[in-house]
């Protein structure tokens, strides 16, 4: 039987507890018009919410997806790949998914929310247990917030968060662009405010497009500033405070700040990691798309000194997507693999939909800047005893700087098979129970994961 747009099945009945980042949530049918063209989820570190744009009404919708639990993050984190997942979307919901437009991960939970197409029509879904379980979203039972960007016929372009604010991006027809913002919490049928923008467009005859809108759009945080940083078609790059943009009205004239030269950006995410940043653009090469991390040097203003209004932003790569050879790898690196979308999963880790959408998979983009807390606790030194083990396995570890260590065992398909804290009294932990197989242990202490031990149980 064919599903109603948005009307989904919901595992489980909804707790309606208020959510730090909305004000007087409306419930009921959502969407009256057009479908959802895009999404984000946004987190206060307490809440989360999933960030719906809807081009026929011009309004943004932020929804309560009530997933903040973060015990969870444990069971729902995806050890190395969660495969079929087209196939099994598809399943879940009982249609023949065309194709994924977008991935994005819960902070808290670390459950992983799926816009899946059939033809023209989206459907949402989350998945959790590693990516084993599936649960489609049905809006019209959550609470939501309606928030007016302009009256009809837009077209959103993207989505950031940041800072405690909401930014979204659109056009018009051809260019037409505006950048809106709002502060969070929202309350419900709140207008955003918003301003043209102009982008420069070195190859674009060297002048400012008027009114070109910003089709990707991030927020970082660079030596506490703030800025709003992404790309455009064909495919100049750009970096703006955020101050530049709400302390002024206007139009925004927005700067090219580098220039990644042909074809468009699937999607951006920008990172921070210790006192680097960088941006990762998922870039569209015509057959294939590829992973691109941009450095910081392009990200805080360090090009504006020579290029600020002229077409001397440097090229990151040519025509055919070589990386220009002048440029160090720390100023632009390309990862292997083609993807179709790609969200934010750890500090240097990106979760990626292989080109065929059956795959989510984890890479690694950079090498994690820990603080002085994270790298003691990574320095812990702590042994597993027997192994193969039928009853019980032994933790050895210095129980004088660690306290409350909690191991937690998975099957080798990333299924959480138990959890337990371990401390001086008890350095044991029971695996009677276990089926005979591989198995892996991991360790974390105050939410930071340690290392992880192979065990097989015999």
């Amino acid at each position: 039987m064919k599903k109603n747009l948005f009307l989904f099945i919901l595992a489980s009945a909804f707790c309606f507890a208020q959510n730090s980042l909305m004000v007087s949530p409306q419930t009921g049918t959502m969407i009256t018009s057009g479908t959802i063209t895009n999404f984000k989820l946004i987190s206060d570190g307490n809440s989360v919410a999933l960030v719906a744009t809807n081009n026929a009404t011009g309004k943004v919708f932020i929804v309560d997806v009530n997933d903040n639990n973060p015990a969870e993050k444990a069971a729902n984190t995806i050890l190395t790949t969660s495969n079929n997942v087209k196939t099994r979307i598809g399943a879940a919901i009982g249609q023949t998914i065309s194709y994924i437009k977008n991935i994005e991960v819960n902070p808290i939970t670390n459950s992983v929310y799926v816009m899946a197409m059939v033809n023209s029509t989206p459907y949402f879904v989350k998945l959790t247990n590693s990516g084993n379980t599936i649960t489609a979203l049905n809006f019209n039972t959550m609470p939501y917030c309606a928030l007016n960007f302009t009256s009809s016929n837009c077209t959103f372009q993207d989505i950031a968060w940041g800072g405690n604010k909401l930014f979204v991006s659109s056009n018009h027809n051809t260019l037409n662009g505006e950048l809106g913002y709002i502060s969070a919490p929202f309350t419900h049928n709140t207008t955003i405010t918003k301003r043209s923008t102009t982008m420069f467009k070195s190859n674009w005859g060297n002048i400012y497009v008027t009114s070109a809108p910003l089709e990707k759009l991030n927020y970082i945080k660079i030596n506490n500033t703030e800025y709003l940083c992404g790309t455009t078609t064909c495919a100049p790059g750009f970096s703006e405070t955020v101050s530049s943009l709400v302390d002024n009205s206007g139009l925004f004239t927005v700067r090219e700040s580098f220039n990644v030269v042909s074809d468009y950006s699937v999607k951006t995410i920008a990172i921070n990691n210790g006192t680097d940043a960088y941006l990762l653009d998922l870039h569209n090469n015509g057959a294939y798309n590829t992973i691109y991390r941009i450095g910081k040097k392009f990200l805080d203003g360090t090009p504006f000194t020579n290029n600020t209004y002229n077409s001397n932003a440097v090229e990151l790569r040519d025509f055919w997507g070589t990386i220009n050879p002048s440029l160090t790898a720390e100023e632009i690196t390309s990862f292997p693999g083609s993807f179709t979308s790609m969200a934010y999963y750890s500090p240097c880790e990106l979760l990626t939909l292989s080109s065929d959408y059956q795959t989510l998979g984890k890479l690694s983009v950079c090498t994690a800047t820990l603080n002085v807390e994270e790298q003691n606790v990574k320095n812990i030194k702590f042994e597993i005893s027997p192994n193969p083990a039928s009853d019980v396995l032994h933790i050895f570890y210095d129980d004088k700087l660690y306290k409350n260590i909690e191991a937690t065992i998975y099957s080798y398909d990333g299924k959480l098979i138990k959890k337990q804290t371990i401390d001086s009294n008890n350095k044991n932990i029971s695996i009677s129970d276990l089926q005979t197989g591989n198995y892996l242990l991991k360790i974390s202490n105050k939410g930071i994961d340690m290392d992880s031990k192979s065990f097989i149980k015999k």
